[in-house]
């Protein structure tokens, strides 16, 4: 049988919808990559954006009286969080003031992530346009590791989705209400993700450890 490399799961025209092309590739990382790959060399990076005006959803009042829940008018500029998840936690990250731009995403790689990782392991990103330039490839290729690509509108396969809800629960619970205190929250919250977390994450994206320590 053949064998393919993991990024050759990409898109080709053809007979198939929009849909069925998405299922398609969906299908194919369940079978070439969850189901192959040993989940321990998996790296996930992603992004996650928060802002000073995060405040609890829910809370609790007496019985009969309507729950009111204060949240600061001023958002303030957005901070995003880039970050890493392995089989053993959240990893490196960086927080910066607005968006992710092609310059951020470069350096995070470079001068954050890379130097902790390992010949031979393996980084899987989303295909924001960010994390597609040539740069991106040469950076990750160059220290020995492989780069992979998520199928489009896959979120559910990236285990670092679970731990951003953890974290943004835990953000909206602090109620940083300045940039200072909401990179204190966030330090905070990253450290929270245990390592039973994150292996309960990877699990329910699909790739399931146990199946390689057989």
């Amino acid at each position: 049988m053949p064998s393919h490399k993991a990024d050759e799961i990409h898109q080709k025209k053809g007979g198939r919808s929009a849909t069925e092309r998405d299922e398609f590739l969906r299908a194919a990382w369940r079978v070439m990559v969850a189901g192959v790959v040993d989940p321990r060399k998996l790296v996930f990076v992603d992004e996650c954006g928060t802002h000073t005006s995060l405040a609890p959803l829910y809370g609790y009042s007496p019985k009969g009286d309507r729950l009111k829940l204060s949240v600061a008018r001023n958002r303030g500029k957005n901070t995003t969080v880039l970050a890493s998840i392995t089989l053993e936690g959240m990893g490196p990250s960086m927080a910066v003031e607005g968006s992710t731009t092609t310059e951020v995403f470069e350096a995070y790689l470079e001068e954050v992530l890379l130097p902790d990782l390992e010949e031979g392991q393996m980084v899987v990103m989303d295909r924001l346009p960010a994390h597609r330039p040539n740069r991106v490839r040469e950076l990750i290729e160059g220290r020995g590791l492989e780069l992979m690509y998520l199928p489009s509108y896959s979120p559910d396969y990236n285990p670092i989705e679970e731990a951003f809800s953890k974290i943004k629960q835990i953000l909206r619970r602090a109620c940083a209400r300045t940039r200072e205190a909401l990179l204190e929250a966030l330090g905070e919250a990253l450290s929270a993700v245990s390592l039973k977390d994150a292996q309960g994450y990877f699990e329910h994206a699909g790739y399931h450890p146990t199946a390689h320590l057989l």
